[in-house]
């Protein structure tokens, strides 16, 4: 059965993924959002980095960084979303793997600049001197969002319709639900190979002034600060898994925190959040048909990053046909073989 030229598409989920993809729909069609709460419990507990420099293989890379420029465009034509386009400067890796990765980006045509420890202390002047490394790698091309709101507003923008609790019909269905994809579409016989991955975000009670300027990933802490003042910060070891007792795990990755801002002592704590991240078995996004007749699936872990240009080429895909040649390696069915 052929999708009607304006098909109605119903899509499962609310988080950054189903937004963008409704976003785009809605511009070319009648959508429905099928979600509790819009802004989703994923996007909610992200750290929420834009970033292209964080993967391999190549065409990932390619496809993220498509995705970065989609996502300046959005903020273009809406300027009021809550996106930062910060830069990051990084140094939590081994310097064996920094050279490779910055030899990498650096052929891949990624901006990117090697920055000693006087540059990194001058652009961010309240981290303590004990914190800093000898050198780091800065990409001013990357940044941060409040995912949650960017997915309300996105929907609010397009007059989307929202539905939860009831009976609804359409042409065509995309399954976005992160963690929830997996039961709703083995109830249709499909297998969807991903893993929940934990991860701990700890927040501070906002504060005037800045503390953190660009999206900093540490040798301890990935860390940023939001527009109202707030310190977001996780901690690979501790605070990625929050363990037996996250509360007490939190507070640890506050310490953190305080020790290594100049004036962190002042900062207060406020809360934390665990989120699972859906965590494709192979670690690359899934987008595309399911094998059953109109429905898609669009599941992946960075989220944040790709729902831009998911959102544009999952949209075309159902509105036109038209396969773009970036989703090839993301399909489903690579898992088949």
């Amino acid at each position: 059965m052929e999708t009607p030229a304006h098909p109605h598409v119903i899509v499962v989920g609310g988080g950054i993924i189903g937004a963008a993809i409704a976003w785009h729909l809605a511009h070319h069609t009648s959508v429905t959002i099928v979600a509790e709460d819009v802004g989703g419990p994923a996007s909610k507990a992200s750290f929420a980095w834009l970033n292209a420099s964080s993967v391999s293989p190549r065409f990932y890379y390619d496809f993220r960084r498509r995705s970065l420029q989609r996502w300046q465009q959005i903020h273009s034509e809406l300027p009021e979303l809550p996106i930062s386009w910060s830069g990051s400067i990084n140094w939590h890796k081994t310097t064996e793997v920094m050279a490779k990765t910055e030899s990498n980006l650096t052929a891949w045509g990624y901006d990117i600049a090697n920055m000693k420890k006087p540059e990194v202390s001058k652009q961010e002047p309240c981290f303590h001197q004990s914190a800093l490394p000898d050198w780091a790698l800065h990409y001013p091309e990357e940044g941060s969002m409040e995912a949650h709101i960017v997915a309300q507003m996105l929907v609010a923008s397009k007059g989307v319709e929202l539905a939860s609790g009831e009976k609804v019909f359409g042409d065509h269905i995309v399954v976005a639900a992160g963690l929830g994809t997996v039961p709703l579409l083995a109830t249709e016989g499909i297998t969807v190979p991903i893993n929940s991955v934990p991860a701990l975000i700890v927040n501070s009670k906002p504060r005037k002034g800045s503390l953190v300027r660009h999206v900093v990933n540490s040798k301890y802490l990935y860390i940023r600060q939001t527009s109202d003042g707030t310190i977001k910060a996780g901690c690979e070891n501790p605070g990625d898994d929050p363990g037996n007792d996250p509360e007490a795990t939190a507070r640890q990755v506050f310490s953190q925190i305080q020790s290594t801002l100049v004036g962190g002592e002042n900062l207060e704590f406020d809360y934390y959040t665990v989120g699972y991240k859906p965590t494709p078995r192979d670690g690359l996004p899934i987008i595309g048909p399911t094998g059953l007749e109109g429905v898609s699936v669009a599941v992946m872990h960075s989220g944040v990053t790709n729902a831009a240009l998911v959102g544009e080429l999952l949209s075309k895909q159902i509105i036109t046909g038209e396969v773009d040649p970036g989703l090839v390696n993301f399909r489903l069915d690579r898992f088949d073989n």
